[in-house]
Parts: structure tokens; C-alpha cells; sequence
């Protein structure tokens, strides 16, 4: 046996000498295509959809091609096939590069409005069976076609991809990852994803020339990987919110006519909880916040106590109606995007059992939802102050 444990301390070190060569199966990193970003559309012939990958170019990102500004064109390529399945495009694409793929550094992933209305069961039947995608991949709804996303101006960075990125990092709405949709729609539960927008718009930095530009206009519903509808801005920061994924955001709110103030969060969180009240599930989401006037202009009410009460009110009141108006659109679309059952499921596993099954009709119809707005200004009005002697 010490023969043996000799043997091994003698053998092991030999292992780490041996080279990526050494394991057959591994393929060396200058034949490998990382694919930053995936972008899938409805194809042009029925039944049919269209795959576009984003991967970067190395010969286009050497430091020494940045530094001297020799290097001409984007540092990334594009390449769009279409076929019956993501699989079987994916094959076609992978025919015409002279590398293999790799889907580990795929950050973001885009769908197209009417792809993803028919659903994206294909797609994530593909994510879930490749051996190298990542599971904290973010994915993203476009208002048309995915590619227009793609073809957008990286003004701030290098990539389209690592705008899509960082836009999923910074929870600008809520940042979704494949893991979560599929954890979602195993429990026959909804969810939501940020959904984007595209346009043209002038670029200073190209002498005003107009360029692709995507940003963030609110949230997609999905119940079944199925499109349901969508949101505006405002109450999809509630389910951001809702959801602890909410990082800063700005409220203005009016009082007395003539009274209005901003008031920035920097601190909010929610809680949620059930509660079974004559066999109907009765659920209690509560936000709560801290919040710093920027700005302010007096109403009527110039005490400065009254007109904090005042702006706590309303504002409170803004962001109640806001969640409401998501719940109601979520009850109505039968989609119950901030995973309410999981709740009912951890509480009360023997009435869950009795409704899984058809979860999505019992949410829009038996689920009751009280929502509860808790906000306080800490820092009200303008402080002026001095400097340090």
C-alpha cells in the first residue's frame, strides 16, 4: 500500500506536464470559436428559424492593433444561417468557419418578437443538451428581429455582446438567465424577461451620423416559454423590484397642484409571503425603500414635515399602482412571472400538490394579491455645506 501512495506522489506531477495534448477530447484554444452572443428569429420559410452568432475576431483585438490604430473594421463577426431546428442551423454555421464552437463565454442570448410568441421551447432544448453553454446566460426579448439588436453601436464598449451583457450585470430591469427560466416552467410557472428597444439615433462621436441604437424599454411575460405580452418601463421596475434585483431608481411624484419632488432609492427591498384564507391563497408583496429628494419644487404645503409626509404618500401610492397594474397584466395573461407558486409550494406543499398542474388558471383566478409600499425619505431638501477647516 505505501508502495502504491509512492507511486502516485511520483505519477501525479507528471500529469501537469503533459499539455492540452495529453486529454484527446479537449480542442486547443486557437481552434476554437467563442461565441459571445446568439441572436434567433423566425426563419423566412415556414417552419423554419433563423441563428446568428457574434464571436470576436483575434487577429482584430491584439493590443498592439488598438494602441497603433491599424486594425480596420469591427473586432467581431456575425455569421446567420437558417434550418428547422437551433441545432441544425448551428451545423450549418459551424461548415463554414474554420474553428469549432464553444459556447462557454456566451453572455447574452436575443430572441425575436415573433419567435419567441411561438415559443422558445426549441431553444432551450438546444441550451440545456450543449455540453458547453453556461446556465447564468442572459436572455433578452427584441421588439422586431434579433439581428436588429445585433447591429447595434457598442458606443461605450467593444462588442454588441457586452452591451447585452453589462444591461443583464446592471439589472437596468431585471436581469433573467436561462437557469431561471428553466427552473420557472419546470414548476409550470411564468417569468419575465427584459425586453428591449431598437432604433436609430444620432452619434456624436460619428459627427451626428445616425447608428443602431438598443436600449431597454421593459419587460416580456412568458408562461409556457410563450411570449404573453409585454410591459412599459415603469411597471416593470416594480418587478424588478419585487424580484431584489431593483439597483437605484428615480420617482416623481406631484402634491398640491403645484408641489413636485424626485426622489432617487438607494436602498429598496421586497418580501412576499402567503397565507391560505378560506382555501384561497392570499399573497403579500411588500417593498420597501429609502429614498433621497434631488430635487423639489414647494406647493401650498410649505412646512417642510407636511410636504415630506406628502411626498411619502404619493409616492407610495405611484409605486403601489405600478406593481398592480404588472399583477393585473400577469393574472390576466395567466403567467405568474414573480413565481408566486414556488411560495405556495414552500408553505403549503399539500395545496400545491392539489393545484401544480394547472397553476397558471388557479393564479388568475383564485390567487389574491395584496401589495404593501413602504418608502421613507431619509435626506429631504438642500443641505448647503461648508468647507473642511
Amino acid at each position: 500500500m505505501r508502495a502504491l501512495v509512492l507511486l502516485l506522489l511520483v505519477i501525479t506531477p507528471l500529469f501537469t506536464l503533459a499539455g492540452c495534448g495529453f486529454m484527446m477530447t479537449k480542442v486547443e484554444i486557437n481552434e476554437q470559436t467563442f461565441v459571445f452572443a446568439m441572436y434567433i428569429d423566425k426563419g423566412k420559410q415556414p417552419n423554419t428559424v433563423e441563428v446568428t452568432i457574434s464571436a470576436p475576431l483575434p487577429n482584430r483585438l491584439t493590443s498592439g492593433s488598438q494602441a497603433g490604430g491599424q486594425a480596420s473594421g469591427d473586432p467581431y463577426a456575425m455569421v446567420t444561417k437558417s434550418s428547422v431546428t437551433v441545432q441544425d442551423a448551428l451545423s450549418l454555421i459551424q461548415r463554414d468557419l474554420t474553428r469549432r464552437f464553444d459556447f462557454s463565454h456566451t453572455r447574452a442570448v436575443v430572441v425575436g418578437h415573433r419567435y419567441a410568441e411561438d415559443g422558445l421551447h426549441d431553444l432551450m432544448d438546444w441550451f440545456q443538451r450543449e455540453p458547453t453553454t453556461d446556465l447564468d446566460t442572459y436572455l433578452f426579448v427584441a421588439p422586431g428581429k434579433a439581428t436588429q439588436v445585433a447591429s447595434l453601436t457598442p458606443v461605450f464598449e467593444q462588442m454588441p455582446s457586452e452591451v447585452l451583457a453589462r444591461i443583464g450585470d446592471q439589472h437596468n430591469v431585471i436581469g433573467t438567465t436561462f437557469l431561471d427560466c428553466l427552473v420557472a416552467a419546470s414548476a409550470n410557472q411564468g417569468y419575465a424577461l427584459t425586453y428591449l428597444s431598437a432604433g436609430m439615433k444620432p452619434m456624436i462621436a460619428d459627427q451626428g451620423k445616425p447608428e443602431p441604437w438598443v436600449g431597454v424599454h421593459g419587460t416580456a411575460l412568458f408562461q409556457d416559454h410563450r411570449l404573453r405580452t409585454t410591459l412599459p418601463l415603469e411597471p416593470s421596475l416594480t418587478i424588478s423590484w419585487a424580484e431584489n434585483q431593483l439597483r437605484g431608481s428615480l420617482y416623481t411624484v406631484s402634491w398640491d397642484k403645484s408641489g413636485k419632488a424626485s426622489v432617487y432609492l438607494i436602498q429598496n427591498r421586497a418580501k412576499k409571503s402567503v397565507r391560505l384564507v378560506d382555501g384561497r391563497p392570499v399573497f403579500t408583496i411588500k417593498l420597501k425603500g429609502i429614498g433621497d429628494v434631488i430635487f423639489k419644487r414647494n406647493g401650498i404645503q410649505t412646512d417642510s414635515l407636511s410636504a415630506k409626509y406628502a411626498i411619502e404618500r404619493e409616492l407610495n401610492e405611484v409605486i403601489k399602482e405600478h406593481l398592480a397594474t404588472a399583477i393585473r397584466t400577469s393574472q390576466r395573461e395567466r403567467a405568474d412571472i414573480l413565481q408566486l407558486g414556488m411560495l405556495l409550494d414552500w408553505n403549503y406543499p399539500d395545496y400545491w400538490e392539489k393545484v401544480r398542474s394547472n397553476w397558471s388558471q388557479a393564479y388568475a383566478n383564485e390567487a389574491v394579491i395584496e401589495i404593501v409600499a413602504d418608502v421613507k425619505v431619509r435626506n429631504f431638501g438642500s443641505v448647503l455645506k461648508s468647507k473642511p477647516e
